[in-house]
């Protein structure tokens, strides 16, 4: 298993490790990291994934703080990676990045909080980039879709501003605003309810509609359907704290773009019900990793292991792989289905900012067979115990009962009450 962490101070580590490895365990084999890149404070790696690039597979992608995107190849040598492609979005150095990923395995996007929106074509090496009206607190894509080597359909949202949809408006590049969400009516007192979406996810729709899951710093999870209103049309406390990471479970059964979202028309967001299962992998700010079921409304179990707020989250649908890293300086891997057993765990020395799962199948270690030259070289030097030493019992001495007639000191304890003559070294025959 091959997992990608990249920590607060701008190293990616590519931890070799395999199921069962526990380094918390004493008694656990050890796993291998290897570090790429010089150390920087200035430069964190905000995000991380898996590519294909120009053909060649089982690549890594990291964002930096500053819009620093590498491609590189995680088996290469550490002090002379090979870095397949670098480019440097044209914002300030403490500008941070947003949103890294892959549309249909054919452009790769990322986003940067000033609205700087790099789109790289997988296949045949050429970007474009796009700007959006900033700032920027969190970003997605359409995951499936893809015209002229963009995707159809991008959102964003921040501190004070609702989610909104933008889509490509023609070649030249420009996006125009095609959606916006709308907040959620006051409160009894009538007082507005605070704005501050920090992630987002896209799900099937039909062309010219938006459905969207939005999670929120109050730690609400919302979920908007264009095509019936602007506001929620299902709503849920997930948490009381902001949610920094959520991913669609392995066992999500996406809803057809025709059929509708929620199985009874026209309830309260608090009380609708979604037609089909859909569960989520979420953390929260504070200790909180877990799958939580939109369906039934309830948490179905907790991922045990880490320590402290796991900032990000890794989900590999086809091999039922959930990873999390974060403050508590560990990257855990677990079964998706199931128990949500702990597959492996591993000391990363420094925070890890964010996770991405390069491969999930162990490595095989054959066992060495030992040739017979490798037996009698264990047995060289070797020396028989008891040959030719003084002292030693032979087979005379052992006729005798084994007395060899030689006395030895021996040092015997003294009782109480008696002298010197009681104790001390007295002659015994051996």
């Amino acid at each position: 298993m091959r997992l990608l962490v990249g920590d607060d101070v701008g190293q990616a580590k590519v931890i070799e490790t395999s199921r069962g490895i526990d380094t918390t365990q004493p008694t656990s084999a050890r796993a291998t990291t290897t570090s790429f890149f010089p150390p920087s404070r200035t430069r964190p790696i905000q995000h991380a994934t898996a590519v294909n690039f120009l053909e060649r597979k089982n690549l890594a992608a990291v964002f930096s703080k500053g819009g620093l995107l590498r491609i590189f190849d995680p088996l290469s040598a550490p002090h002379s990676p090979d870095i397949v492609f670098s480019h440097t979005l044209s914002v300030s150095p403490e500008t941070d990045s947003i949103a890294l990923g892959v549309v249909a395995d054919t452009t790769l996007y990322a986003a940067t909080a000033s609205g700087q929106v790099l789109f790289l074509n997988l296949q045949n090496g050429t970007h474009t980039t796009a700007t959006l009206p900033g700032p920027i607190g969190t970003f997605a894509v359409t995951t499936t879709k893809i015209q002229n080597g963009l995707p159809t359909a991008l959102a964003v949202a921040s501190e004070g501003r609702e989610t909104e949809v933008f889509t490509a408006s023609g070649s030249d590049g420009a996006w125009t605003s095609a959606w916006k969400a709308k907040n959620v009516k006051n409160n009894a007192i009538k007082l507005e309810a605070p704005i501050h979406p920090t992630q987002l996810i896209f799900l099937p729709s039909l062309p010219g509609t938006f459905r969207l899951i939005v999670g929120t710093k109050q730690g609400l999870l919302r979920i908007y359907d264009s095509a019936v209103a602007r506001r929620p049309v299902w709503s849920q406390q997930l948490s009381k704290h902001a949610i920094m990471a959520l991913r669609l479970h392995p066992s999500t059964e996406l809803t057809p773009p025709e059929a509708p979202l929620c199985a009874v028309p026209g309830e309260t967001p608090e009380k609708a019900q979604l037609a089909r299962e859909c569960a989520l992998v979420f953390a929260d700010h504070a200790e909180a990793f877990e799958v939580y079921s939109l369906t039934q409304r309830r948490s179905l179990g907790l991922y045990k292991g880490l320590s402290g707020a796991v900032l990000d989250v890794a989900v590999d649908a086809e091999a039922g792989v959930v990873a999390g890293v974060g403050f508590g300086r560990y990257v855990a891997a677990y079964n998706a289905a199931g128990g949500r057993a702990l597959l492996t765990r591993v000391f990363t020395k420094t925070a890890g900012c964010c996770v991405a799962i390069l491969d999930t199948t162990d490595k095989v270690v054959e066992p060495e067979k030992k040739t017979g030259e490798d037996e009698e070289d264990v047995w060289e030097g070797m020396e028989e115990v008891g040959a030719d030493e003084e002292g030693t019992a032979t087979d005379e001495d052992e006729d005798d009962g084994g007395v060899t007639g030689k006395l030895v000191k021996v040092r015997t304890k003294r009782k109480g009450g008696q002298g010197k003559e009681g104790g001390g070294k007295r002659p015994r025959a051996v």
